[in-house]
């Protein structure tokens, strides 16, 4: 019994670990708010966490695994991404100026 009792906690967290982040860069923010320090472009498909960055291709100022990228007429951190599958509908798994690496951007 007393196993029992040490396991329902754990049991209880678990499952919310499972979710994942939320409000992180290139995150939905149309129904909810963003990460400290980002913004909601609203006017991007389902809202995308981000914040302004300073050079295209570089990190610029962006949190890890993120890179910054034209979008729009703005510089913007997006998440790093290797396929599509790692990207958001109406989002496109891009390469990045000024760097082989890709980053999930807005589909025109």
């Amino acid at each position: 019994m007393r196993a029992a009792r040490m396991l329902l906690p754990l049991l209880v967290v678990l499952p919310l670990l499972a979710c994942g982040r939320s409000g992180g860069v290139g995150d939905s923010c149309g129904g909810g708010a963003c990460s400290d320090g980002l913004s909601c472009q609203k006017g991007f498909p389902n809202g995308f966490c981000s914040q302004a960055c300073t050079a295209e291709g570089e990190g610029g100022g962006c949190p890890a695994e993120t890179l910054c990228t034209r979008q729009f007429d703005s510089l913007l951190c997006a998440p790093v991404c290797a396929s599509q599958s790692d990207c958001r509908v109406n989002y496109a798994c891009n390469g990045v100026s000024g760097t082989n690496g890709k980053a999930c951007q807005v589909q025109p």
